[in-house]
């Protein structure tokens, strides 16, 4: 299995394999050699990952050139650089499109990576910072966490069915293995408080509960049953049984961001430390520690 990691501090690109580092991308050719210049000031802010598996490509959300960077998986080289429109924070790969929310804009753009342009753009709530497909509902799921609710889309028309409204700042969300639910994680951001998880039945349209979680949770995976939740600013990743809400809690290091599910381990991005760790999930305990470029956040797999 191959990782990818994105690593916002010094515009690189982590690929492991192994469980090791194997080589690092540079996204800006600024005569910046990675590990050795501690200087270096990130240009373009590479936030989250998306990949096409048929064209073997992988390309980068960034959030500080609002662009997307184009990358050859096989020959782990740069193709190119495209701007896709303010702060691109999320995305998703549907129908051959690119639907990319911009953050800085309060909108979902449609983008079409092979002319480079943005297809179309549809306002959403203020400050959207994910976006879900849910295949058997067909529909599209964006948080927005400056208006704390969730946008219902229909992605072939484009049109907001419904606006869900949800607890204080919600972030990360992920759909049940089946998909009959939603998982919100509402960050509490700035209020000092623990955060929650909201659960949305999608099928009988209601919230069903809200489960309380640690600090800043903005960053949430389902796997068999549990719910597993990185909180940022208790960093520690928590594993909550959803049929008995017990929950388990493990200090991850210094601010975890993000976090992907494979099998039977968690991959968790930990951007104070500059650490993917591997955790196995049915043991809760750190297996493995990879370091990786400044600042890491968002990672994707080629299984």
């Amino acid at each position: 299995m191959k990782i990818f990691v994105a690593n916002k501090g010094d515009d690189t690109i982590s690929f492991i394999n192994d469980n090791q580092t194997k080589a690092f991308l540079e996204l800006v050719k600024d005569k910046f050699t990675f590990k050795s210049d501690k200087s270096h000031v990130p240009q373009i802010g590479p936030h989250r990952l998306l990949m096409d598996k048929y064209k073997k490509e992988l390309y980068t959300l960034n959030m500080f050139d609002d662009s997307i960077s184009i990358i050859d998986i096989e020959n782990f080289q740069l193709i190119d650089t495209v701007y896709v429109g303010p702060s691109p924070n999320d995305g998703i790969i549907l129908n051959n499109l690119i639907y990319v929310l911009n953050g800085d804009a309060d909108c979902l753009s449609v983008f079409d990576i092979g002319s480079g342009k943005i297809l179309e753009q549809i306002k959403v709530g203020f400050q959207p910072q994910s976006i879900l497909y849910s295949k058997k509902h067909k529909k599209i799921f964006v948080s927005n966490m400056n208006s704390d609710s969730i946008s219902l889309i229909n992605p072939l028309n484009l049109r907001i069915e419904k606006t869900l409204s949800v607890y204080s700042k919600p972030y990360g969300m992920c759909l049940s293995d089946d998909e009959k639910f939603l998982f919100i994680a509402n960050t509490y951001l700035e209020t000092g408080l623990d955060g929650s998880i909201t659960i949305y039945d999608i099928i009988n349209d209601e919230i069903i509960d809200n489960i309380r979680c640690g600090r800043l949770p903005i960053s949430i995976a389902f796997h068999n049953g549990f719910i597993f939740v990185v909180n940022s600013c208790s960093n520690t990743l928590m594993k909550i049984n959803l049929q008995s809400r017990q929950c388990e809690e493990l200090y991850c290091g210094y601010m975890p961001v993000y976090i992907k599910i494979f099998k039977d381990f968690a991959y968790v991005s930990v951007s104070g430390e500059n650490k993917l760790i591997i955790v196995n999930i049915n043991d809760f305990k750190i297996e493995k520690k990879v370091e990786v470029g400044k600042e890491p956040d968002g990672l994707i797999f080629e299984a």
